[in-house]
């Protein structure tokens, strides 16, 4: 009698195959599961693609989803841009855009001025979430 050897195997899902966080996900703005550096908890480039370190727990990467998603608002606001060399930082619409050099910034400083904005916003919902 012939045995057939029956390989049982796990299908992974669409976003486990291309590595993205399902939850946290939007079609304009993917979010991406990665090792990042120790005290990182995300970032965001300029196209809305979020990239969250994998070893914190879930509401910490839902936090860190919310805190990149206010930048990609300053983003498509014209309040923040960068590129390899620079941040532009345009807080008022009829103010100057400042330009600052990356090499002479700590670009995960929270004192940032940009930074400092979502931290306000971010606290700002924190207070009136609490009130409901």
């Amino acid at each position: 009698s012939h045995k057939e050897k029956v390989m049982a195997f796990k299908m992974k899902t669409i976003p486990e195959l291309l590595g993205f966080n399902a939850e946290h996900s939007e079609r304009k703005s993917m979010v991406f599961e990665k090792d990042l550096p120790k005290g990182v908890w995300g970032m965001i480039d300029i196209n809305g693609v979020i990239e969250i370190n994998k070893n914190l727990n879930k509401k910490q990467k839902a936090e860190a989803v919310k805190h990149e998603r206010m930048h990609l608002q300053q983003i498509k606001d014209g309040v923040l841009k960068f590129d390899s060399n620079n941040y532009y930082y345009k807080p008022n619409k009829s103010g100057p855009t400042k330009i600052i050099p990356n090499e002479k910034i700590d670009t995960r400083s929270r004192k940032l001025p940009w930074e400092a904005s979502v931290e306000k916003a971010m606290r700002y919902h924190k207070r009136k979430k609490r009130k409901k």
